[in-house]
């Protein structure tokens, strides 16, 4: 076993994440993932979602005798997103700081512990986003059951690229959040209560980018694959002139999403947004989607 397998195993063994040389926020781990897992079928196999372009797979699942909400996460290359920070920045970032700040697994793992612990302390009893139970590392039986069984691919990286030959044997991440059973039609006033949400996130430094009605059940959001939780090392590295607009890039998304649903006239009214023209986010891949 090499380092960085060694390295990861013991990550996934902590009760928190990111470790604590990441700054911000953190997750704690799973209070059952010692106990077994009875796998119930996958929940999320829309084929708009490309195997490519997914984060994971979430799965309905029962341990300790309650259901839960499974997503398993692909692996993922630390220096994915370094060009993004060009090449000034992208020195001084290492790599631990960019897997900790832009991989999906840690994007959720940061976003959660920050809205989840600032819920806490606010008192707040409003559901804005699904509740996250803690993290969580396969154990083989269940790597097996997710590779073999169902045959899934969890890399998107050949197996001659160098990073997958060194993390090859790493163990499986996974986060357990509630399960949401019934997916209601979202509304004018659902969608009023998830824009209010929405910017209740922003405030407290949470970005979620991935504004789309397949990442809600009932109007309570529950993905943050795509998070940028502050402090963050991509927003860090922007131009001033840019970071308010990627501030309200999320509201613009939001934007998208009512106009597609055909709700635009209603959250318009509902949310006074007039972002469609003058904050759409930009088309250039400038930053990740």
């Amino acid at each position: 076993m090499n380092d960085l397998v060694k390295t990861n195993r013991r990550r996934l063994s902590s009760s928190e994440l990111p470790p604590p040389s990441c700054e911000g926020p953190r997750l704690r781990a799973f209070q059952y993932r010692d106990k077994p897992i009875e796998w119930m079928g996958m929940l999320d196999d829309s084929p708009e979602i490309s195997s490519s372009s997914r984060q994971g797979y979430v799965f309905k699942v029962k341990v300790h005798s309650k259901i839960y909400a499974l997503k398993v996460f692909k692996f993922f290359k630390p220096t994915t997103y370094r060009w993004h920070l060009g090449p000034e920045d992208g020195r001084k970032v290492s790599d631990d700081t960019l897997e900790f700040n832009t991989d999906p697994f840690y994007a959720e793992c940061r976003a959660y512990g920050r809205l989840q612990e600032t819920r806490r302390k606010q008192g707040l009893k409003r559901r804005d986003f699904a509740h996250c139970h803690g993290f969580l590392a396969l154990n083989k039986k269940d790597a097996a059951y997710i590779e073999e069984d169902l045959g899934i691919e969890l890399w998107d990286v050949p197996p001659s690229d160098e990073y997958r030959r060194r993390a090859e044997g790493s163990p499986i991440r996974a986060i357990v959040k509630e399960f949401i059973a019934s997916d209601p039609v979202i509304d004018s006033r659902t969608l009023a209560k998830m824009i209010k949400g929405l910017g209740w996130m922003n405030k407290h430094g949470v970005l979620v980018w991935d504004i789309h009605a397949r990442n809600y059940r009932g109007g309570i959001l529950v993905d943050f694959g795509s998070a940028w939780t502050r402090p963050h090392c991509l927003w860090d590295a922007l131009p001033e002139d840019q970071k308010k607009d990627v501030h309200l890039s999320d509201r613009a998304r939001f934007q998208d999403m009512a106009d597609d649903l055909g709700l635009e006239d209603d959250t318009r009214a509902v949310a006074n947004i007039d972002y469609k023209m003058k904050l759409r986010p930009r088309k250039d891949k400038s930053y990740p989607r």
